[in-house]
């Protein structure tokens, strides 16, 4: 895979991550010209997850269909998990993710620092006595927003599938933290069971079954 496109992508990604789950600021703000904040950087690193190993999300749907269907479209899962093999997302999206001692991770900084450096967002966080990071908070500010909204979404053509993977992720998964989607992910034995420091592989296979069990047809590319 090409450095700089992964470099390129991995920016994109994280910054509308950090756009379509942000909140508004509520109370005082920090500056002015934060907009909107996000808070916990293991809520991005699942979440990022989720768009990377489209067969993670296609079993994540699949599950709410077996264990909460109150408030779903079922059709519109069924829809969405079809075209994620039809275009063989598996294995055409996936980016690979290192499982560590939380689960899938890859360090963020750079892009972080990158995303600051061009004030597209804004960042807080506490020290504790040991050192250790703790309380990470992320910032939209009002240039941010607006060059995603009037440019980048717009504009970029290769947004606009990053765009309908977040909007579906947020449907369906937005309200959760970032600790229940570990616990979630943590659910699926391929995950679980990845040595540390090893990348985490696709689980195409079990989601097969699942969907058979559940709508009795089979999922094919």
């Amino acid at each position: 895979m090409n450095a700089i496109a992964n470099s390129y992508r991995s920016k994109l990604r994280i910054l509308l991550i950090l756009y379509y789950f942000s909140e508004d600021i509520k109370g005082d703000k920090v500056k002015e010209t934060h907009i909107k904040q996000f808070k916990s950087e293991v809520r991005i690193q699942k979440i990022d997850f989720l768009i990377r190993y489209p067969d993670y999300l296609a079993a994540e749907l699949l599950e709410l269909i077996e264990t909460d269907n109150s408030d779903i479209n079922i059709e519109e899962i069924k829809a969405t998990i079809i075209s994620i093999f039809k275009y063989n997302e598996p294995e055409i999206r996936r980016e690979d993710m290192l499982r560590f001692f939380f689960g899938a991770y890859e360090d963020i900084d750079d892009i972080i620092a990158f995303l600051i450096s061009v004030n597209f967002i804004d960042y807080t966080s506490k020290r504790s006595i040991d050192g250790r990071i703790f309380e990470k908070v992320y910032y939209l500010t009002d240039f941010g927003i607006e060059k995603i909204e009037k440019d980048i979404l717009k504009n970029l053509e290769n947004a606009f599938w990053y765009k309908k993977r977040c909007e579906l992720i947020r449907k369906y998964f937005g309200n959760l933290s970032g600790t229940e989607l570990k616990i979630r992910q943590y659910e699926h034995q391929e995950y679980k069971n990845t040595p540390l420091n090893e990348y985490i592989n696709g689980i195409q296979d079990e989601v097969k079954e699942k969907f058979y069990k559940i709508f009795g047809e089979e999922l094919v590319k």
